[in-house]
């Protein structure tokens, strides 16, 4: 008898701390995202993709070989890797322990 309350207890107490866990990982009074806000986030990233896209067509367009053609996507690819790492640390996503899989 003594065995199965000290289980009943051992378990309760191991859910007890699992269901507490998997909630810690979320904010509880985090305030609702500001529409205006995550609006103008939003276009003002479109506006910098757009703006790096044409300075690489404009490259492109003005190449005499192909090595220049390889410097200006070798230009653009780096531009939107950062661009890419800048949205990341918008998001949480840049570090250690980060949401996965989005």
């Amino acid at each position: 008898m003594k065995r199965a309350l000290i289980a009943a207890v051992a378990l309760s107490l191991v859910l007890a701390v699992s269901a507490f866990a998997a909630d810690g990982g979320q904010p509880q009074n985090a305030p609702p995202p500001n529409f205006d806000q995550r609006k103008s986030d939003i276009l003002k990233m479109l506006d910098g993709r757009m703006t790096s896209l044409q300075e690489a067509k404009n490259c492109i367009q003005a190449a005499t070989n192909h090595d220049d053609i390889r410097t200006c996507r070798e230009k653009h690819r780096a531009e939107m890797m950062e661009m890419r790492g800048d949205m990341k640390q918008q998001r949480g996503m840049g570090g250690p322990g980060g949401p996965m899989g989005r």
